[in-house]
């Protein structure tokens, strides 16, 4: 397998977490945390996000690559549950990069 395949992967991955996110968000499954997030809404998931971000910051700011690893991927989560609340696609955030990098 090439870096390249695995990359894809990841893509793939990203893209697979977002279809599980909007399906949370449509039937709303007792006993998941991603659901809980949604019933308490935007101003929840938004200070959520806000947390993860500082995380990230203070780990970074740290020695520990793992634990940075870990807090991004937090951030990663709360981002997409974000902008699916919003019902916003992640591919337009993709977007927005691809023309911010022309």
């Amino acid at each position: 397998s090439t870096s390249s395949d695995a990359n894809n992967s990841n893509l793939d991955f990203l893209s697979e977490l977002e279809t599980l996110l909007q399906s949370r968000k449509r039937e709303m499954p007792e006993g998941s945390y991603t659901t809980s997030l949604y019933r308490k809404g935007i101003d929840k998931i938004a200070q959520k996000l806000g947390e993860e971000a500082v995380e990230l910051v203070i780990a970074s700011k740290n020695s520990d690559e793992e634990e940075t690893i870990y807090e991004a991927a937090d951030l990663v989560y709360h981002l997409l549950v974000l902008l699916t609340e919003k019902e916003i696609p992640f591919d337009r955030v993709l977007s927005e990069l691809k023309r911010r990098s022309r």
